[in-house]
């Protein structure tokens, strides 16, 4: 791919100036032993939204902020729907603006699109964090919860999205 080596650089870049942000020093705490939580039995699935809308659900206590709750943005499919793409987008995303095309190529492709917003991420970010900074922690216990609960929303989106046709994930 032509592109190959500018998108190399810029990784690269990226990776230079996120090595030069001061961050207070993250202790090694090791995480609980066991199987994740978030693949047991799931609990009755979310209503979908009705029309395109930013959408919020309770889910199970994670250990995160108080009164955190599943934040999902829906986007409509152009042209005769084909099922439902949950978008999950990357680490440290500062703005959910910055996956437009992806929205938009999903859209086109006749699928609704439901970007999910993990944990830690964009509007569930602490006070004064920044965008994805709590997620990934050297605190095992902490970033355990943190992708148990990623998963388990994930699977509750995707059954809610089940009656409606096919679903599939983005990763990105």
């Amino acid at each position: 791919m032509a592109l190959a080596p500018l998108h190399r650089a810029v990784d690269r870049a990226a990776m230079w100036l996120e090595d030069r942000v001061p961050r207070p020093p993250d202790p090694y705490r090791p995480g609980p032993d066991g199987p994740l939580a978030c693949l047991g039995p799931l609990p009755p699935p979310p209503p979908p939204p009705a029309a395109p809308a930013v959408w919020r659900f309770p889910v199970a206590p994670w250990g995160g902020p108080p009164g955190d709750r599943a934040l999902v943005h829906a986007f409509p499919a152009r042209g005769p729907r084909r099922g439902t793409a949950l978008l999950v987008p990357p680490w440290k995303l500062r703005a959910a603006a910055l996956l437009g095309a992806w929205k938009a190529s999903l859209s086109r492709a006749g699928l609704e699109t439901w970007l999910l917003v993990p944990p830690h991420h964009l509007e569930r970010a602490a006070a004064g964090a920044r965008s994805g900074e709590g997620f990934v922690s050297a605190d095992l216990g902490r970033l355990r919860a943190a992708l148990e609960e990623t998963v388990l929303e994930l699977r509750l989106l995707a059954a809610a999205a089940a009656p409606a046709g096919p679903v599939g994930a983005v990763g990105l």
